[in-house]
């Protein structure tokens, strides 16, 4: 699951006020000291805060002290850590020029990041009355967002939005304004609004580096695109390469990913800048507690409060990092430390109202989040979960109990949990408790919702959420099965796996090993649920483009789009999946439990293993390699030249006379749907190769460059649909020196140009090659299906619709067709095998039931039998065959010698 990204780096903002000082004081500047001040400024917007001060502080001097060098001082004296020497400034400053609103913006912000709460109080109560007697300048932006600071810091948040959407309107140039507005909007969680206003910024400044982190940390909470937002925290770091928000936001990815060197790392270099960072310390606190260095914690906790002695924004900033790594107990404690230490901090308390729901909780949970709420009743996700809670679970949703298991359900999907769900998941936990060894403590909650949105606030506080199922240790959140969304069993048995990875831990198990451990079960369950992309896995090790599996937890954070998430869960399960074979379960276990007593990296492989870590990856990689061996024998293009669009653009900048980057680059855009940026690069690419991109086969360039750039001529004609030009290229690709041109991508890509073409033999005979090349990639099986229909062949189509489902059990219109298919023609053993996959994409169908029931009846199965006829009728009580039905079950029951069921059954036929 992903987190908001908190922590605001205070002091971001370079006050364009600076240059635009009251009136008095510009007519009294010199043009010496407009051009001294001009060059302070940039000496702070780049990170060389020493040279700031010193320009600055030569501004200031005098008396009264000057106000726009006083701010340019203190800012540079922040940015140094020397906290102290900036608040004698802008005090000494604000007493001279009590009615300078940028001063005081300054010094409350520098309060505010000191937890000086009570000299905060006079400059909010001046600010209000400023703003109620007429002296805030309503057409001066940098007044503005000193009045929208002061009621910002007395949790007033709407006055605040509405003061700094006067401001960016009474100056539609004060970039400065907007920056603070955006920063307000992602505090708030309204990502769109932020986005806009970041975006609104760069249109103006395109290198304003506070807006290329706040744009960072908006692409971090839409889709966490940490590509994208590295790419934007690379531009904050190009202008100042010391700029604390985007080394922190640096470090906080990196500590997502457990890279705990690239955390300390950036934490180094925010502290050789600033020794007293705010950012740094809870990075380093957050690290120490995901280490167990709880005295390491304790120095950080000790120093930050040294400084400001309330600060409940470290303590939920920790009590984030630990809840996004599974630790859920220590999450709780952390928050419960800080809302000791700052009771009023409602970031603080919706962490720990938060953490109490994950941990269920509830009571207690709501309590905490009611009390943050009264604290700052602008927050959506506080506000999302209190209504979720107060208002529609007590309406729309009901209580399940087995033995060890819990369900929150749809009141309408209650039947189907209790007969279907429920009893499957026992059975599954069962197994677990019996493979592990142990029973972990209970009850196991599943909260199972009707609604998409209400799944995503329950577990981020957010209606949107990418991820089918989310576990937090003993709770497990996602759909209802009765949504018909996905393979419900597949989805619970992968999420109820956690639960004993992360218990038997303590929490402290990887992502990868949990996920991969997570992929095994369910692989091991039922041989269809097994992953299927091998060749994501052989591409990116091919490439490079893999971490080993001592860092494959960075995979998963650094995914750059859907493939690349793809890869990371596809690398974890054959990881797994080759530990097992090779060193066997009882040593996957044992690592759990050494994971559980603080060991990590590569300690605990090497004892799993036996062998060195590097040894192990070199025995992973051969053994993964020889499994498939299958793709080293095709030309796959998808996998070797795949890129995401800013790797593929950093390829060309570094590479510029290199074909193949540009080939890269054009597929890249093309997966963006930027088809003239595609065509732009297979120009240069068929340029660069010495021929046109229809001749090039027979041109000067090498085989691999020739078949890169007739890969993408054809790519670029499918998407523009020119059937004809594709068929070409492709064509010549199969006419390359000793089949090197030949493979599954090409033979796909030839069935639909020959479907465009209206060929629908040469489309099959392409397809069943494809098949060949790679019969568990399910694109040419799919593609089959729906081909052998529109040529009316249902037999056959039939045929390729049950291997679709064998690879991908997640349609449960292609599984229920397959099935009753299958139940007209009489094939009763088909039927049952089918039943499961369709009963497990939706558990209440009762035709379903009802043909699986004619199947069991017709093998001999009658107890099995009744049993499905009876859901059948649970499920619709009045199906159209419904006296067929009864008039079964009376049979099933005589032959049963229940006589007393088989007669309720033929009263109900009369």
């Amino acid at each position: 699951m992903r987190r908001r990204f908190g922590f605001l780096v205070l002091f971001l903002v370079v006050l364009s006020g600076t240059a635009a000082s009251p009136a008095s004081a510009g007519r009294s500047a010199a043009a010496a000291s407009a051009a001294r001040r001009a060059e302070a400024e940039r000496a702070l917007r780049s990170g060389r805060y020493e040279a700031a001060l010193k320009l600055a502080g030569e501004l200031a001097r005098g008396t009264p002290p000057d106000a726009p060098g006083t701010i340019l001082a203190a800012r540079a004296a922040l940015g140094l850590g020397r906290y102290e020497e900036a608040r004698r400034r802008l005090e000494a400053a604000v007493d001279a020029w009590p009615d300078n609103l940028p001063l005081r913006d300054c010094l409350m912000r520098l309060y505010e990041s000191t937890g000086q709460r009570g000299a905060l109080t006079p400059l909010i109560d001046r600010s209000y009355d400023d703003w109620k007697n007429g002296r805030v300048d309503k057409t001066h932006a940098v007044d503005l967002m000193a009045v929208a600071t002061a009621v910002r810091l007395d949790n007033n948040w709407k006055d605040a939005n509405d003061v700094l959407r006067d401001a960016v309107r009474a100056d539609p140039k004060a970039t400065e304004a907007n920056v603070d507005w955006g920063f307000v909007f992602l505090e708030k969680h309204s990502v769109a609004n932020a986005e806009t206003s970041f975006r609104d910024v760069l249109k103006l400044e395109p290198d304003h580096p506070d807006a290329h982190v706040g744009l960072a940390r908006v692409l971090l909470e839409q889709s966490y695109d940490v590509a994208a937002a590295d790419a934007e925290l690379g531009a904050a770091l190009a202008v100042n390469p010391h700029h604390a928000g985007a080394l922190a936001l640096r470090a906080e990815i990196a500590l997502d990913g457990e890279d705990f060197a690239g955390t300390a790392a950036l934490v180094a270099a925010l502290r050789k800048v600033n020794p007293r960072d705010p950012g740094a310390a809870r990075l380093a606190a957050a690290s120490a507690l995901l280490r167990d260095d709880r005295a390491g914690y304790e120095q950080e906790r000790d120093g930050r409060l040294a400084v400001n002695a309330t600060d409940g924004d470290f303590f939920a900033f920790v009590a984030e990092a630990l809840d996004h790594h599974r630790r859920y107990d220590d999450a709780r404690g952390i928050a419960d430390e800080g809302v000791r230490v700052d009771p009023t901090s409602a970031r603080c308390l919706l962490s720990l109202g938060t953490t109490l729901l994950r941990l269920g909780d509830e009571e207690e949970g709501l309590s905490a989040l009611r009390k943050a709420w009264k604290r700052d009743p602008y927050d959506v996700r506080t506000f999302n979960l209190l209504n979720l809670f107060d208002k529609v679970i007590p309406s729309q949703y009901t209580s399940v109990k087995t033995e060890h298991l819990r369900f929150r359900v749809p009141i309408a999907a209650r039947v189907a949990v209790q007969s279907v769900v429920a009893p499957f998941l026992e059975e599954t936990y069962a197994r677990y408790v019996a493979r592990y060894g142990f029973t972990p403590r209970g009850p196991i909650v599943l909260e199972l919702y009707a609604d998409a949105a209400h799944y995503g606030v329950r577990t981020v506080g957010l209606p949107a959420i990418g991820v089918a199922g989310v576990c937090f240790g003993r709770v497990i959140t996602s759909q209802a099965p009765t949504n018909h969304v996905f393979n419900w069993a597949l989805v619970l048995s992968h999420e109820l796996a956690h639960v004993f990875a992360i218990e038997l831990s303590r929490s402290r198990v990887p992502r990868w090993f949990t996920e991969g451990l997570a992929e095994l079960e369910t692989m091991r369950a039922r041989p269809e649920w097994s992953r299927h992309d091998e060749v994501a896995v052989w591409g990116g090790l091919k490439t490079g483009r893999l971490p080993t599996l001592i860092n494959l937890s960075t995979a998963f954070t650094r995914a750059q789009d859907a493939d690349d998430a793809t890869a990371a869960y596809a690398h974890a399960a054959a990881a797994l999946d080759f530990l097992e074979r090779r060193f066997g379960f009882a040593k996957i276990r044992a690592a759990l439990v050494q994971y559980g007593r603080g060991a990590r990296g590569a300690d605990v492989l090497e004892t799993l293993s036996g062998m060195k870590a590097d040894e192990l990856e070199a025995a992973f990689r051969a053994d993964f390699f020889g499994q498939t061996v299958r793709y080293d024998q095709q030309y796959l293009p998808t996998q070797t030249l795949r890129r995401s669009l800013p790797e593929a653009q950093r390829l060309v900048a570094a590479s510029p006379r290199s074909a193949i980057a540009h080939v890269q680059l054009g597929l890249a855009a093309l997966n963006h749907g930027d088809e003239k940026t595609a065509a732009g690069a297979l120009g240069k690419a068929s340029a660069l190769a010495g021929g046109s991109a229809g001749v090039i086969a027979g041109s000067a360039a090498g085989v691999d460059e020739a078949a890169a750039i007739l890969f993408l001529t054809a790519e670029l004609a499918l998407a523009r649909r020119d059937a004809d030009r594709a068929m070409a290229a492709l064509e010549a690709l199969l006419a390359l020196p000793d089949g090197r041109g030949d493979g599954y991508d090409v033979r796909v890509r030839l069935a639909l140009s020959e479907i465009h073409r209206k060929n629908q033999p040469r489309a099959e005979a392409h397809l069943r090659k494809a098949i060949a090349f790679d019969p568990t990639r399910v694109e040419a099986h799919a593609l089959l299906t729906e081909l052998l229909g529109d040529m009316g062949r249902p037999e056959d189509k039939l045929t390729e619709q049950e291997a679709t489902l064998r690879l991908e059990s997640q349609s449960i219109k292609v599984a229920k067709q397959a099935l009753l298919a299958n139940a007209r023609a009489g094939r009763a053993g088909r039927v049952i095998a089918l039943a499961a996959t369709a009963i497990f994409i939706d558990p209440a169908d009762p035709e379903i039931h009802a043909a699986l029931a004619r199947a069991l009846a017709s093998t001999g199965q009658t107890a099995a039998a009744a049993r499905s006829f009876e859901q059948a009728l649970l499920f619709s009580p009045a199906p159209t065959d419904a006296a067929d039905i009864h008039r079964a079950l009376a049979g099933l029951y005589t032959r049963l010698g229940d006589g007393t069921r088989a007669a309720a059954h033929n009263a109900a036929v009369r």
